[in-house]
């Protein structure tokens, strides 16, 4: 029963840390993707507030 808990320790920390790497991997390699935004929709710059163009506070 000990040597169960323990492999089954090994094996979800093995888990956690692939997954890790991987949202790191992923992460950093698709950093570099944000300048080359070619589809979708992209807000860049809202030009008027709502204040100015609904009026109140």
């Amino acid at each position: 029963m000990e040597e169960a808990r323990k492999r089954l320790r090994v094996c979800l920390i093995f888990i956690v840390a692939l997954a890790v790497l991987v949202g790191c991997i992923y992460y950093f390699g698709d950093a570099g993707k944000a300048d080359d935004i070619s589809e979708g929709t992209l807000v860049r710059l809202q030009t008027e507030s709502r204040v100015e163009k609904y009026g109140g506070e």
